[in-house]
């Protein structure tokens, strides 16, 4: 099992080769069972754990309304299907909205690739440096490697202490020589199928398993495709700042010159392009996360609640108590990841008074050039939000915002005990 999630984790590229952003984020869709980018095919091993992804879902739920007198047992119940209810919602999203994943993932594919495609066309001074947009390219996808390293290695080791704890702690139950009320089980749902014969047991438990594995790996994808995504924005507006500030050349000549003006209408040309282009990613990306955010913001304030008050009020064992601080620190991770990189695209689409095109040398420039140069620089100025729901914004301040009112929740329930 564990060599099952060790082979999520990327491979490190060999030495001198480099993979493509979208590269990456294909392979980690891929590993939910779905082919992106040729057409849009579900393998038959994905459509068997998401069936035992949606009926273990079902079954949380039924336990839920059954454990009125046991708030140990409800809490328990509530903050893994809040996790699992997540999962199926990033899940519908892969799934239904896939072209519009897919339209994303393109529009990266096709500018790094143009990008990256050295034009006879560029009007290059013979003063400057050549455009060395590949390094940009290669930095933010390097970036994008060791976040999604860190984060898959994080999330499997979750998974993988959450996976064994149950069998752990009974069999260290069964070797203290303490009475084991019933069989241990991976999500705390329902299960009819223990009474009747082991093997139901055994089902139960593989179903769990699977169920278990899957919502992780949904999980993964889709947290690491958002964030890719929202790398890649602010690694191009770092390159178009830098770009749009040598619209005009080093500014040495005073003197107008139609080769310049015609290079600096090229550059301004392609800068309003790519900007453009932020734009409309930014837009679409804002779409297919609004909601999930905005719901996850909910579910993740009650969950750190929840953990708050059983780590309070209930006696529980070392195991437990290690597989529920890891399972807050995971969900803390997973909400502080989110608000770092949208308010890293708050920061970078917004250009400020003597950046990109308002560094740029505007005084070898024509008259007709620097109304163009000015336009870009009105264009590049508005700041640029992702929202988590209706109300929210995804950046560091609703970050902090989630973990007070978590805070608030569990100081009124604290004082009701």
């Amino acid at each position: 099992m564990k060599g099952l999630f060790l082979r999520l984790i990327p491979k490190t590229p060999r030495e001198g080769k480099s993979a493509a952003l979208v590269t990456l984020i294909v392979r980690l869709i891929n590993n939910i069972g779905k082919s992106y980018m040729t057409n849009h095919k579900v393998h038959w091993a994905a459509n068997v754990c998401t069936f035992c992804f949606i009926i273990t879902g079902l079954l949380q739920v039924v336990a839920l309304f059954m454990p009125k007198d046991d708030p140990e047992k409800l809490f328990e119940c509530f903050s893994v299907l809040a996790f699992c209810s997540m999962g199926v919602l990033k899940l519908i999203s892969l799934r239904k909205y896939h072209q519009s994943w897919r339209n994303l993932l393109t529009q990266i594919s096709i500018l790094e690739n143009s990008q990256k495609k050295k034009s006879s066309d560029s009007y290059q001074s013979d003063d400057e440096e050549v455009d060395n947009f590949s390094a940009y390219i290669d930095n933010y996808t390097k970036k994008f490697q060791n976040t999604s390293t860190i984060l898959t290695g994080m999330y499997s080791f979750t998974a993988f202490i959450f996976i064994i704890s149950p069998f752990v702690e009974y069999f260290l139950c069964k070797i203290r020589g303490l009475e084991c009320l019933e069989y241990p089980h991976i999500l705390p749902g329902w299960a009819p199928l223990d009474k009747l014969s082991f093997y139901g047991y055994i089902v139960t438990v593989v179903g769990e398993f699977l169920a278990a594995v899957y919502c992780v790996l949904v999980h993964i994808a889709f947290d690491l495709t958002a964030v890719g995504i929202m790398i890649f924005v602010c690694g191009q507006y770092s390159l178009l700042r830098d770009y749009s500030s040598r619209i005009g050349g080093l500014g040495n000549h005073c003197n107008l010159s139609k080769k310049r003006d015609l290079r600096a209408h090229y550059r301004i040309v392609r800068c309003h392009q790519t900007n453009i282009l932020l734009i409309n990613t930014i837009n679409e990306l804002d779409i297919l996360l609004k909601n999930i955010i905005g719901v996850y913001f909910f579910f993740a304030t009650l969950t750190l609640c929840s953990v708050a008050v059983r780590l309070k009020s209930e006696e529980m064992s070392i195991m437990k108590l290690v597989n529920l601080i890891q399972y807050m620190c995971a969900t803390l991770t997973q909400l502080f990841l989110f608000c770092t990189y949208g308010d890293a695209v708050l920061n970078e689409s917004s250009v400020g008074m003597g950046q990109g095109p308002f560094a740029a040398a505007s005084w070898c420039l024509s008259p007709r050039i620097r109304r163009e140069l000015v336009i870009l620089g009105s264009g590049m100025m508005q700041p640029r939000h992702l929202r988590a729901g209706p109300f929210n914004f995804l950046d560091l301040p609703s970050f902090i915002q989630v973990v007070r009112a978590a805070y608030s929740y569990y100081a009124v329930l604290g004082k009701k005990e």
